[in-house]
């Protein structure tokens, strides 16, 4: 996994992608892109916890 820095300048890159096209094909795909990013996050998130990781943890993981 991308450290948090990583993976939150790829949302920022793909968020700015779907802003700029006007193409419903590359939105569709970015936007999918999007959510696959969001949902690695989000389980990294949850993985992280069950092993006994606190919040303060939590912040260097990602």
């Amino acid at each position: 996994m991308d450290t948090f820095e990583e993976a939150y300048a790829n949302y920022l890159k793909l968020l700015a992608k779907l802003d700029k096209t006007d193409d419903i094909s590359e939105k569709n795909l970015l936007f999918r892109q999007l959510a696959q990013l969001l949902c690695d996050l989000e389980q990294g998130l949850k993985s992280k916890r069950t092993l006994g990781g606190g919040r303060e943890e939590v912040a260097y993981w990602l």
